[in-house]
């Protein structure tokens, strides 16, 4: 059987969130945006827009069923732009939300914000077909 080019094309779906530091418990999950079934992420960025400030440290960990599938652990104490990781062509199978976990140690903080783009493709669906 051949390849056959398919005449249909999909424009990317994003999903976009912010959050600061009292919309968060420390080492407790906190749904970002959920993907829609067979959804894959094709990319993104985690931004640390205003630095994290607890006694000791503050960490962000981004995933879906594997809570650091996106972001492991990455210092929130500093500004940063992350890519998220994909490390594989992950077809979502169900619904699924994708959460966050920020975990900080030592006194609360009084500053901390950041957002998260992601973007994801939904196969079989369509938007422009140029035949």
């Amino acid at each position: 059987m051949a390849v056959t080019a398919p005449d249909t094309r999909q424009y990317t779906l994003v999903a976009y969130n912010s959050w600061a530091f009292g919309d968060l418990t420390s080492a407790t999950a906190a749904k970002l945006f959920e993907l829609p079934l067979g959804a894959i992420i094709t990319g993104g960025i985690y931004t640390v827009d205003t630095v994290w400030n607890s006694g000791t440290s503050d960490a962000i960990t981004v995933g879906d069923t594997d809570v650091d599938e996106y972001i492991a652990d990455t210092d929130a104490t500093g500004a940063v732009i992350t890519a998220l990781t994909i490390t594989a062509i992950a077809v979502v199978a169900a619904n699924t939300a994708v959460n966050i976990i920020w975990t900080g140690a030592g006194t609360a903080p009084t500053t901390g914000a950041g957002r998260i783009i992601a973007e994801y493709i939904v196969p079989g669906r369509f938007n422009e077909n140029f035949e």
